[in-house]
């Protein structure tokens, strides 16, 4: 049973089924990045975001518009397809009423993604889902792994990370938690196994979000 004030969710499949092509998107970005004269290949182990962050560092000494404009071109095509996924996504079985349940209990709810706030908005327009904090990447500026982005989630919510409890279905949403001081659980996604969180050793494994509710019975009253 976990002693926390808060609860931060990843998004895409964690609360809800992924439909995002993610080698799509690396090709797109990839056919960015090539059409701005940089051989793409170096960049094809990173992810798509990690990739648009160095591709910029690269072009820092050819000025600013160049910069921008390729920023423009890669973010706009990441954003297309995000945007495309986002109209046939929809909530995991259970998971909109785990999220009524947790805030029912006096948790604090939050959801981090790296996904775009239209792509987000677009999927709580047709699957409205109960939280208090959404910070998508359009809202900060680092994105998890990188702690700041769930910290930043957790401060309207006045909880310090080791009171909270990060929930998701990557390596990176556990490693985020762990760098908090947070409580960390990894949510297998369909077709995968329990080895997916083999290098970061979250507190708990499930195999459904929605069973997180029998491991967290109430928020702790002051």
């Amino acid at each position: 049973m976990f002693d926390v004030d808060a609860v931060v969710f990843d998004f895409d499949g964690t609360l809800v089924e992924p439909s995002i092509d993610f080698e799509e998107m690396r090709q797109a970005v990839l056919r960015v990045i090539d059409t701005f004269g940089l051989d793409s290949m170096p960049f094809v182990p990173l992810h798509t975001l990690e990739a648009i962050s160095l591709v910029k560092r690269r072009l820092a000494a050819d000025g600013p518009d160049r910069v921008n404009a390729f920023d423009r071109a890669a973010a706009q095509a990441v954003i297309d397809i995000e945007v495309a996924a986002a109209r046939r996504t929809r909530p995991y079985e259970g998971a909109p009423e785990m999220l009524t349940i947790l805030s029912a209990r006096g948790y604090g709810v939050a959801i981090v993604t790296r996904n775009c706030r239209a792509a987000v908005k677009t999927v709580l327009a047709d699957h409205p889902l109960c939280f208090d904090v959404l910070l998508t990447r359009d809202d900060v500026t680092r994105v998890k792994p990188d702690p700041e982005h769930l910290l930043a989630a957790l401060r309207p919510l006045g909880v310090a990370g080791e009171r909270a409890l990060m929930c998701g279905d990557h390596a990176m949403d556990i490693t985020a938690g762990k760098r908090i001081g947070a409580k960390a659980v990894g949510v297998i996604p369909p077709g995968a196994g329990p080895d997916r969180f083999a290098d970061v050793a979250p507190d708990l494994i499930l195999e459904r979000v929605s069973d997180l509710v029998h491991y967290v019975n109430g928020r702790r009253q002051a």
